[in-house]
């Protein structure tokens, strides 16, 4: 069961772009339906990037960073880069101490 909190949401981007706004807690429970939304994303027509905008994220473990790294790396092998970008607080922090921040080339 997922924490109540968590969503996904399509956001406009510029052509070739898909921009993911992710909400609420990234956890063991939502970390699949991350990779599941990133899959979808990144098998549309056109789309060589997938921005995960993380303004509204407020909790990030261990399991969802794997999950964010799982979802890079399947984009990567698809030939479709991944990015983080707009991460705050203690999200920014996890992402700065994992090193998945700077290899995401959060901003």
């Amino acid at each position: 069961m997922l924490t109540p909190p968590f969503a996904i949401t399509e956001h406009p981007a510029e052509p070739g772009v898909a921009r993911l706004r992710v909400h609420g807690e990234l956890d063991l429970e939502a970390a699949s339906n991350l990779e599941g939304a990133v899959a979808v994303a990144r098998r549309a027509p056109g789309v060589r990037a997938v921005i995960l905008d993380l303004t509204s994220l407020t909790f990030l473990d261990a399991a969802g960073v794997a999950g964010v790294v799982r979802a890079a790396l399947a984009a990567t092998a698809a030939g479709v880069q991944l990015r983080t970008e707009n991460a705050t607080g203690i999200v920014c922090r996890v992402l700065d101490i994992t090193g998945v921040g700077e290899w995401l080339h959060s901003r």
